[in-house]
C-alpha cells in the first residue's frame, strides 16, 4: 500500500466525520413534530372516550328515572359525568349550546295496530372542545374543525329505553 493511497482512504474518513451532526438538524424538527403529534392525539382521544362514556352514563341515568327532566340529566352530563371521565376536563371547555338531552317516544317490536305499544327513548348529546395543549401542533389540528379556537369539537349521542311500562299510545312525546 503505497503512502498516497493510506492518505486519501484517511481524508475520505475524516470528511465524513461531521456528516451526521446537519442530517441530525434537518430531521430534528420533523421528528419532534411526530412525536409531539402522536402525544397530542393521545391526549384528544383519551378525551373523546371520555367524553362516549360520560354520556353513555348520563343516558343509563336518565334511562332508570322514568321522570327525569332534561336539566336534570344535562346537569348529570356536565357537572357529574364529564369532569369524572375526561381527563384534564375544563368546564368553560364543555360547549353547553351543543349538549342537550332529548325524549322520544319509539314502537316497541311487538307493536301492532290492535295491540299498540311504545317505550320511551332518551337521547343525550354532548360537546366538548378539545383544547390543544401542544401548541405548534394545535395550530396544525385546529384547521380540522373548521374553528380556530386552539380546541378540537368533539360531539357524541348516546340513546338508551327508558325503562317504564308498556305506554298505548305515544302521547306527547314526538316519534324518534
Amino acid at each position: 500500500m503505497t503512502r498516497a493511497t493510506t492518505y486519501a482512504r484517511h481524508a475520505g474518513r475524516h470528511a465524513q466525520r461531521g456528516q451526521a451532526l446537519p442530517e441530525f438538524a434537518l430531521l430534528a424538527p420533523l421528528l419532534f413534530l411526530m412525536l409531539f403529534a402522536v402525544i397530542q392525539l393521545g391526549f384528544t382521544l383519551s378525551g373523546q372516550i371520555g367524553l362516549t362514556n360520560a354520556a353513555r352514563e348520563s343516558a343509563r341515568y336518565a334511562a332508570t328515572i322514568p321522570n327525569a327532566t332534561s336539566a336534570a340529566v344535562l346537569t348529570e352530563l356536565t357537572a357529574r359525568q364529564m369532569p369524572k371521565a375526561i381527563p384534564g376536563f375544563r368546564n368553560v371547555a364543555a360547549a353547553y349550546a351543543g349538549s342537550g338531552v332529548t325524549y322520544c317516544a319509539a314502537p316497541n317490536p311487538n307493536h301492532t295496530a290492535v295491540f299498540p305499544s311504545y317505550s320511551i327513548r332518551v337521547r343525550v348529546n354532548a360537546v366538548y372542545r378539545h383544547p390543544m395543549l401542544i401548541p405548534f401542533v394545535g395550530q396544525i389540528v385546529d384547521a380540522f374543525d373548521g374553528a380556530p379556537d386552539d380546541a378540537l369539537t368533539a360531539r357524541v349521542t348516546e340513546e338508551m329505553r327508558v325503562e317504564n311500562p308498556r305506554l298505548t299510545s305515544p302521547g306527547v312525546l314526538s316519534p324518534c
